[in-house]
């Protein structure tokens, strides 16, 4: 005798299965939207700061990502992630203070605010520039890396284009203007 099972008993691990299987430009449109909100969330944060003028000449996070924008680069701050990549302990120990971290298209800039620029300069001057970033591996071409300094900001920019970096460092070593 042969036993007939409801067709959701068979047709229920296959729909499972396909569920799971995401539409590529789908997958694509959500990124792009995520990407997209992240920027407008920056530019929002830009326009704020734009509001707020500087009277100290002392960089905020606020105005970073106004100038970041203003330079076109599309600052996406990267939620959760200090320091280096080798961590937020590798990070705070060479640097004594948190990073912010922002993905700038191909590259990523990790931006250390200090009080004034004396306790910048303690740390920027002692520190070995060399070891910014990935080590180079044999047969793999060099990541570009750049230590960016300005009064009390110190910045690491790994990776992007050679025009990417100019843009980056010329936007930051400008300075921000101050109002009276």
């Amino acid at each position: 005798m042969r036993h007939i099972r409801p067709a959701a008993v068979v047709l229920l691990p296959w729909l499972a299965v396909l569920s799971g299987c995401a539409d590529p430009a789908a997958e694509n449109a959500k990124a792009v939207a995520v990407a997209r909100s992240a920027v407008e969330a920056s530019a929002e944060q830009a326009a704020a700061a734009a509001d707020t003028p500087v009277t100290t000449g002392l960089w905020d996070e606020a105005h970073l990502v106004e100038r970041l924008v203003r330079a076109g680069l599309a600052p996406q701050a990267v939620a959760g992630e200090q320091g280096t990549k080798q961590g937020t302990k590798q990070g705070t120990r060479n640097f004594r203070v948190p990073g912010i971290v922002f993905q700038l298209g191909t590259s990523r800039l990790t931006v250390y605010i200090y009080p004034d620029s004396v306790a910048r300069l303690a740390v920027t001057t002692v520190l070995d520039t060399t070891a910014l970033g990935p080590k180079p591996v044999q047969g793999e071409p060099t990541v570009l890396r750049q230590l960016i300094v300005q009064n009390n900001l110190a910045a690491v920019l790994i990776g992007g284009s050679e025009r990417q970096q100019e843009r980056v460092s010329l936007a930051l070593s400008a300075g921000l203007p101050v109002q009276p």
